[in-house]
């Protein structure tokens, strides 16, 4: 069975809520490879994976739950969304030498954007330089001493050196400022575990799974707290998974995936050749999110307007489709690709002279194809203009003789 084939049927069954067949199915597009039916296949085993440990987790099998909620985290580590888990598939392709290099300068004259000091920290630490990536942490502690974040990840160097003692301490300062900071909780419970206090860290990830429901990684701690701890009163429980999980997101995973498709002209493309599945409203409300929001920070793109009109299309949104790609041949009137969807869009609108007149425009721009006329004359046939339909099925037909669909289309004209 194919990749195309083992998603659409994948998708069907967890949709269904047949888990296992699911997981089933979508697990040979587990192996890396960045193409789209590979990434939303990782992405929705995972999905698959969390609701089936659901199901275990609540008849009291905790160690089957936790080997599915391990699989769920293994295949979206984030615990994401859709938006975050793309942004962390593409983002981690990018050269750690130039994210430092970037990240460097952007602080060396913005010292209090703590998000880009943590990215340049963690770059340092990647590429094995530990002591600049503390050091980095360190100087924004003193400029923002209030960030939670920066507590955490400073926690987080000190646990990944084996110094837990140091490392609660800054966990525990992260949460006394954001008591919502699910990660540090999650921190402080495993340092709570290597010093044997089983219950305190059942506590803390218990505060991290209710501030984030659908991370599988601390549902699977949890699992194994709960078959470690024999008061089912005392042991910590798993909220259920929302079927909206899965589009959730915040601005920072919009605008990170947002980068990635400004500089990769190929991956919304990718994404609009997903065979057509349950979940299309999912992901590809997602990705219009993302479009626009890039929009926002590249007005001038023509590419950009392009793709959200094909989303919207993709979307059966044709009004909203009409406008961008209008938008699109407004900065690009030879833009080829987007004067033919668009009159493909009016010819669904009933607009077929509004198409004609784009067509003729992509003619003029250097598309003399047959398709193109062959278009133009379906275009006509709609519009009661039998005369002109078969001019452009015959200027079809004089660019390739060997054209089936023209060839019956001038014959059923009487041509």
């Amino acid at each position: 069975m194919g990749d195309r084939d083992s998603y659409r049927e994948g998708i069907a069954a967890y949709r269904a809520g047949r888990y296992e067949d699911a997981v089933r199915r979508l697990t040979p597009l587990a192996a890396d490879g960045e193409g789209a039916v590979r990434l939303m296949g990782r992405f929705y085993l995972s999905q698959a994976h969390y609701h089936l440990a659901v199901r275990l987790f609540d008849r009291h099998l905790f160690r089957d739950a936790g080997h599915h909620f391990r699989l769920a985290a293994q295949a979206n580590p984030s615990g994401s969304g859709i938006a975050g888990f793309l942004a962390g598939c593409y983002a981690g392709n990018k050269r750690l030498e130039e994210t430092a290099h970037r990240s460097a300068e952007w602080v060396r004259h913005h010292p209090s954007d703590t998000a880009s000091r943590i990215k340049l920290a963690l770059a340092q630490w990647k590429l094995g330089q530990p002591g600049q990536a503390m050091a980095t942490l360190q100087e924004g502690l003193a400029a923002c001493p209030d960030s939670a974040d920066l507590h955490y990840q400073t926690g987080v160097l000190f646990a990944a050196d084996e110094r837990f003692v140091e490392a609660r301490q800054f966990f525990e300062k992260a949460v006394a400022i954001n008591l919502s900071h699910a990660a540090a909780h999650e921190r402080l419970a495993q340092c709570h575990g290597a010093a044997g206090n089983v219950r305190a860290a059942a506590v803390e990830l218990q505060k991290a799974h209710e501030i984030e429901p659908e991370n599988a990684r601390v549902a699977m701690q949890i699992s194994v707290l709960a078959g470690a701890i024999r008061d089912p009163n005392a042991r910590p429980r798993i909220a259920p998974q929302s079927r909206g999980s899965a589009m959730r997101y915040d601005q920072a995973d919009i605008e990170r995936l947002g980068e990635a498709v400004v500089a990769e002209p190929d991956f919304v493309d990718a994404f609009l050749q997903l065979p057509e599945t349950e979940v299309d409203q999912e992901v590809f409300s997602v990705l219009r999110a993302t479009i626009e929001k890039a929009l926002e920070k590249h007005p001038e793109y023509a590419d950009l307007h392009y793709h959200c009109g094909r989303v919207y299309h993709r979307l059966g949104g044709e009004r909203n489709a009409i406008r961008y790609v209008e938008k699109a041949v407004q900065i690009n009137p030879r833009y080829v690709d987007a004067l033919i969807l668009l009159a493909r869009l009016y010819g669904r609108a009933d607009r077929w002279a509004h198409g004609v007149e784009r067509l003729r425009q992509a003619i003029d721009a250097g598309a003399d194809y047959p398709d193109v006329h062959y278009l133009i004359g379906q275009l006509y046939q709609k519009g009661n203009q039998p005369q002109q339909a078969r001019e452009a099925y015959r200027r079809a037909l004089s660019l390739k003789s060997d054209f089936p669909a023209a060839r019956e289309a001038l014959n059923a004209l009487g041509a």
